[in-house]
């Protein structure tokens, strides 16, 4: 099931629209290799950023065919052998990845819908206890010159009420990611 849609423009125009580097250091990368989802990889924006500072295993997923074939050209021109790529609906079929089993998870510009908690549900699965869901959407703040409608972009307020009972912990990193974008980061808690 797709979600709601903002249209994709010109690739070069959409990178133009992150601070890319910014928003990888807010990620603060595990230091060791580590695995790495990314649900809506989009262009490859940050899949391939990801992928060249990083030994971690990458896996990423998007439901849209043309956008799986740019983002693989992207990392092959980059020379990466890091990066699996999946066709898939993670609202119909989740990732297919064992429990457990991700350091990170990325949600990104992704949970301006109705189905905020599936994507949250399915990053608590596959996350490790400790493991981070980190997410960024359009700034509802200001105007910004792409995005999806200015009612339907995420809040914290809403996300955190999304991830509730889904043993996702808020540990205070929120963050305005100028230009455009905000972050926060959720810790799947440790279960004793």
């Amino acid at each position: 099931m797709k979600v709601e849609d903002s249209g994709m423009p010109e690739e070069i125009y959409w990178n133009s629209l992150f601070n890319i580097g910014s928003i990888i250091e807010w990620l603060a990368l595990p230091k060791k290799a580590a695995t790495i989802v990314e649900i809506g990889c989009g262009y490859g924006t940050f899949t391939v950023p990801l992928a060249k500072r990083s030994a971690s295993d990458i896996y990423t997923f998007d439901i849209e065919p043309s956008m799986i074939e740019i983002a693989q050209r992207n990392a092959r021109k980059a020379g990466l052998l890091n990066i699996t790529f999946g066709l898939r609906d993670i609202l119909e079929q989740g990732t297919g990845l064992e429990s457990n089993s991700a350091d990170m998870v990325l949600l990104f510009n992704i949970l301006h819908c109705s189905e905020k908690r599936k994507f949250l549900e399915e990053a608590s699965r596959i996350l490790i206890d400790g493991g981070i869901v980190a997410i960024i959407h359009w700034r509802k703040d200001i105007p910004t010159p792409r995005g999806p409608a200015i009612d339907t972009r995420p809040d914290e307020d809403q996300i955190l009420s999304a991830s509730d009972g889904l043993n996702l912990d808020f540990r205070g990193n929120s963050k305005i990611l100028k230009p455009y974008h905000w972050g926060i980061q959720l810790v799947k808690e440790v279960n004793v």
